[in-house]
């Protein structure tokens, strides 16, 4: 460069002399400075340049006289490089990072860009710092930053991390999710900007014992959020700088719902085998003495009327209905632990639920307005249910419902609708279930269910009724009736607002129409006359109390009745005898030999014999329409005596046909 051109650059007098510095002096700081210094005119064509651009760029001083601005410079990060000399004229000043053309490739250097008033007119001086490898870090920073960033979103838990006044500075995308809320709308703010006060008492938690203790902690809780109950199990630790002073706090949760339900319906199942196990283990032996009590009432009735001793009478009646009522407890248990429900039939609710409903409107008083609604579109649909214990499950929950009504006045609401697709979790067995159903709906303005006994409310003999009020086993029955039709339970309650209620939905399966009535017992149960006196009828149970209590019943009846405690002799006797034996009366659980295995071999050895199997607890599914296994009936523990003589007399007149 000539004289003249640094003397006007530098803002040297015509002289050639500064006030202060020496033309030479000027020259060796403007070309030692390392930064590049570049003078333009507004039209972006190059009037001067420091030592530090030329080395850079590795051009002569022609190549870089004849050059302009677009010549060096490209643009960088998204800023036109080109405008800057319109921007700078505009505004007197400009930053920008822009790419130059160096002999070792492009580079980014950080522009600074100023308006310098010249002897002629404005031009542009422009001072360029190398930031490319502080450039280069921070986009590498940058990058590691969204990888990590990635990282953590695809993490399963939700991660956060919050400074030590509870301000969060990370959030990851598991996190935003479950909370409902964006990334800004979180970063920055506290837990009481986005948690309700519990939710917010959780997240705060332990953070001053974190931060004191100078270690992680560990706890589990439960809260609410977007209306749904929520189990986390949390870990948190402190971050420490470079000081080992601690800067945030890292809070990593996982969502252990799933896991905490699963747990619920391992101890649900749990329940119930110990349950099943132990009433299995009572029902037979159980039954057996009832039977034997309430047999042995009623031969006693029937002998105290020769006597028309009316009173003793309805003191033995009082017996007889005490048996029956302690027969159906044991039934209740064995319907809850087994989903027992007995003979399933295929039916359309709606006539069951308008009797039962029919029926129901004597017992609720006429201050409590019971309304059923059906809906339309519940017309031909069909579950599969035994009616008798679906007109008692619906009972129970009306007179539940009615029991809720403190004040004595109130309604309930019992509906009956067809939905085609049902997602909920059972209250009762803590499964999740979906698909088409029959939706039975009970809603009461009652008090409501506490939620702290809400996980109760099915377990047999819980209640909260006064002692005489209730035995407990309404909603245990109605759990295995449900559940024995394939149904499910879901309760819903409010005990914080008066009047709230409780709803109770049962979901029955749809099933589709079947004609076939699938019975235990093969032949009707209609009144005959006993004319088959004489006949000899074989009896084998383990219980002594039994067989004497049948020898009495029978004998009465004018049979000849042989007994036997012991299967493996009841059957030699039967082998030896079977030309004079009519009729065989067996129980079912007896040691070494079961009652279905000795009706088995009986009609192996191609004797056929009338056959009737008693129980008193079985876990065998005997369906004596399907399975030739040469029983002819079934019967229950504690039997009705008339029934087992109809049965006796019909078989009889059966296989003399």
């Amino acid at each position: 460069m000539d004289n003249q051109t640094i003397k006007e650059s530098s803002g040297i007098n015509s002289s050639g002399q500064s006030p202060n510095l020496a033309l030479s002096e000027i020259d060796i700081i403007l070309n030692s400075i390392p930064d590049v210094i570049i003078r333009f005119d507004v039209s972006g064509n190059i009037l001067w340049w420091n030592k530090n651009l030329a080395e850079v760029v590795e051009k002569s001083d022609t190549q870089l006289l004849s050059s302009c601005f677009s010549d060096l410079f490209e643009s960088c990060c998204g800023v036109a490089a080109e405008n800057l000399i319109d921007k700078t004229v505009s505004y007197g000043f400009t930053e920008i990072d822009a790419l130059l053309l160096t002999s070792a490739g492009r580079k980014r250097y950080h522009l600074k860009c100023s308006i310098v008033e010249s002897l002629s007119e404005h031009e542009i001086l422009v001072v360029g710092r190398d930031v490319d490898e502080r450039a280069q870090m921070e986009d590498a920073l940058k990058q590691s930053q969204s990888e990590l960033q990635k990282l953590i979103d695809a993490l399963p838990f939700l991660v956060f991390l919050v400074t030590i006044n509870n301000e969060y500075i990370l959030a990851n995308k598991t996190f935003c999710e479950f909370v409902g809320k964006s990334h800004n709308e979180i970063i920055g703010f506290k837990h009481n900007d986005i948690f309700n006060t519990h939710a917010c008492e959780c997240f705060n938690r332990d953070n001053d014992k974190v931060i004191h203790e100078r270690k992680s902690v560990h706890y589990d809780d439960v809260i609410e959020i977007n209306k749904k109950s929520v189990n986390l199990s949390m870990e948190k630790f402190p971050l420490f700088d470079e000081e080992n002073n601690i800067y945030a706090i890292c809070g990593v949760i996982e969502d252990v719902t799933a896991q905490f339900q699963l747990q619920r319906q391992l101890q649900q199942t749990q329940k119930m085998e110990a349950i099943g196990q132990l009433t299995g283990g009572i029902a037979h032996d159980f039954n057996n003495v009832l039977a034997s009590i309430m047999g042995y009432t009623n031969l006693t009735r029937k002998q105290i009327k020769k006597f028309k001793d009316e009173k003793v009478d309805s003191y033995l009646a009082q017996i007889t209905r005490a048996g029956e009522r302690a027969r159906d407890l044991v039934q209740q248990l064995l319907a809850f632990s087994r989903g027992d429900v007995g003979g399933l039939q295929v039916l359309q609710p709606e006539p069951l639920a308008k009797e039962a409903i029919k029926m129901l409107r004597s017992l609720i008083p006429s201050s409590i307005n019971l309304n059923l609604k059906i809906r339309s579109n519940n017309i031909n649909h069909y579950i599969e249910v035994d009616p008798v214990q679906f007109h008692q499950g619906l009972m129970n929950l009306v007179i539940n419902a009615k029991d809720a009504i403190k004040s004595g006045s109130g309604n309930i609401d019992v509906s009956l609708k067809y939905m085609s697709n049902v997602k909920h979790i059972c209250n009762s067995c803590h499964l999740g279930f979906s698909g088409k159903f029959i939706q039975l709906s009970v809603k009461d303005t009652g008090e409501g269910i506490n939620q702290k006994i809400m996980e109760r409310i099915f377990d047999p003999f819980f209640t909260t009724k006064e002692i005489g009020k209730g035995s407990g086993m309404g909603l245990s029955m109605l759990h295995g009736i449900v559940h024995g039709s394939g149904g499910h339970i879901v309760v819903t309650s409010d005990n914080d607002q008066a009047n709230s209620g409780t709803t109770i939905q049962v979901f029955f399966p749809e099933v589709k129409p079947d004609n076939t009535n699938k019975n235990i017992i093969k032949l009707a149960a209609e009144k005959v006359v006993n004319i088959n006196a004489g006949k000899t009828i074989l009896i084998i149970d383990d219980e002594k109390m039994i067989t004497e209590y049948l020898y009495e019943l029978l004998n009465h009846e004018g049979y000849n009745v042989v007994t036997y405690n012991n299967p493996s002799e009841g059957l030699r006797y039967f082998l030896d005898n079977h030309q004079s034996v009519d009729i065989v009366i067996s129980d079912q659980t007896m040691p070494s030999l079961t009652g279905y295995d000795l009706a088995t071999l009986i009609m192996g050895k191609g004797f056929d014999v009338p056959f009737i199997l008693c129980t008193g607890y079985t876990d065998l599914s005997i369906d004596l329409d399907t399975i030739d296994n040469g029983i002819d009936v079934l019967m229950s523990k504690p039997f009705d005596n008339d029934l087992l003589l109809q049965h006796i007399t019909q078989l009889l007149q059966l296989y003399e046909k």
